[in-house]
């Protein structure tokens, strides 16, 4: 696997993102790149009930635990997202809560194009010779490899990773001015910044920060993760490869994920 530091920002999905739908596979047949459109919703979003009880004003502190609640029901009401990777391996990775996760992602690495298919818990990675399936039991430290990369991914855009992320840390404070975020559309939005008060432990792991932002009507626009998680909160990741062997693509420096405007920007 590629050596690269995680330093990511978690994208958070709106039901309008356009992001595609990957199709399962046939009983024969192995993942490939073919796709749906998902159509967008028509009805308007309405924030939920765990979110408007929460107050969402420069100042305010916040409890972790109904954050992360209203964190999880934000997100997963949306429906999808995007996760921009600007790293080495470079590109977009979508995804969806539908209502299960699952993604993928067309990504341009040192060594050319990667195709990535998350899909029903199974991940495949395409770097060119063929689909691999992800298997962490497997005896092959390829298909290993792949799976682990499967979870890391997961980390950064997993609704239910997030939330948990979110309930482990007891207070957060939203900022004192509204910040700016570039949207990947070129717009800009101006949404609350809500970051943890202190380093926390996430299912053993250190967090030394963690930012959402939300808009004021709590329309999730991005959050961002810090640079030192690991690949899964409860699988550790397999044996390094050597130099000569190249591996699936890891999210890494400079990664910056949002996701598509708030419906003020749109």
């Amino acid at each position: 696997m590629a050596a690269l530091t995680v330093v990511v920002s978690l994208g958070l999905g709106l039901t309008a993102c356009g992001a595609d739908t990957a199709q399962p596979p046939a009983a024969d047949e192995k993942p490939g790149t073919g796709t749906t459109a998902a159509p967008p919703s028509k009805q308007a979003w309405q924030a939920p009930q765990s979110c408007t009880g929460l107050t969402l004003e420069p100042g305010a502190t916040l409890d972790g635990t109904p954050l992360g609640q209203c964190v999880s029901e934000a997100l997963s009401s949306h429906g999808s997202g995007k996760m921009h990777i600007t790293a080495d391996t470079y590109g977009d990775v979508e995804f969806t809560y539908d209502p299960a996760y699952n993604f993928q992602g067309e990504l341009t690495g040192p060594d050319g194009p990667v195709t990535m298919v998350f899909l029903d818990g199974t991940m495949w990675i395409d770097q060119g010779d063929g689909p691999v399936k992800g298997d962490e039991d497997s005896d092959d430290p390829q298909e290993q490899l792949v799976a682990a990369t499967g979870e890391l991914y997961r980390v950064f855009s997993d609704v239910t990773y997030t939330a948990e992320m979110v309930r482990s840390q007891p207070v957060w404070k939203v900022d004192d001015a509204k910040d700016t975020i570039e949207l990947p559309n070129g717009e800009t939005a101006e949404p609350y910044r809500i970051t943890s008060d202190g380093a926390f432990t996430w299912n053993g792991f250190p967090v030394k920060d963690f930012v959402l932002w939300f808009a004021e009507d709590w329309t999730p626009v991005g959050d961002q993760a810090p640079p030192h998680l690991t690949p899964g909160p409860s699988r550790p990741a397999p044996p390094p490869k050597t130099p000569a062997e190249p591996g699936p693509p890891t999210p890494g420096p400079g990664n910056t994920t949002v996701i598509n405007p708030p419906r003020a920007h749109r």
